[in-house]
């Protein structure tokens, strides 16, 4: 666990966590993938956000930087994975990171009053 001093009083206290008080969602979309992955995944992992949208795209969130013999860089899918625990076995991120919370049209992101009443609406 990371302390921050998040009421600004100086002080880094146990109360003091990122988030406290608040109910935390991730926004996803099915157009996030590779290392579009990562984020909601950790969150997932953390136990403290929730997941609303779409299943993200997929993707093992590893870049791996190589050069050729003549020093021109490029980038390809490295040999490690990320992966999310889910009822107690590990799986890869490779079919994406489904939400808490499934949201099937894309311009419901975008009504922010409905999206945030909908918001309100879960339990």
């Amino acid at each position: 666990m990371y302390l921050a001093d998040v009421n600004l009083d100086g002080g880094y206290h146990e109360k003091d966590h990122v988030g406290a008080g608040y109910k935390l969602y991730c926004l996803t979309t099915n157009n996030s993938f590779s290392c579009g992955n990562l984020v909601p995944a950790a969150c997932q992992s953390s136990g403290k956000v929730t997941l609303i949208g779409q299943t993200t795209g997929g993707g093992a969130c590893a870049v791996l930087p190589c050069t050729t013999a003549a020093g021109t860089v490029f980038q390809i899918s490295g040999n490690r994975q990320i992966s999310i625990i889910k009822n107690g076995s590990f799986y890869n991120t490779d079919a994406g990171i489904e939400p808490a919370f499934f949201l099937d049209k894309p311009e419901s992101f975008y009504d922010r009053p409905a999206f945030v009443e909908y918001l309100h609406e879960l339990k």
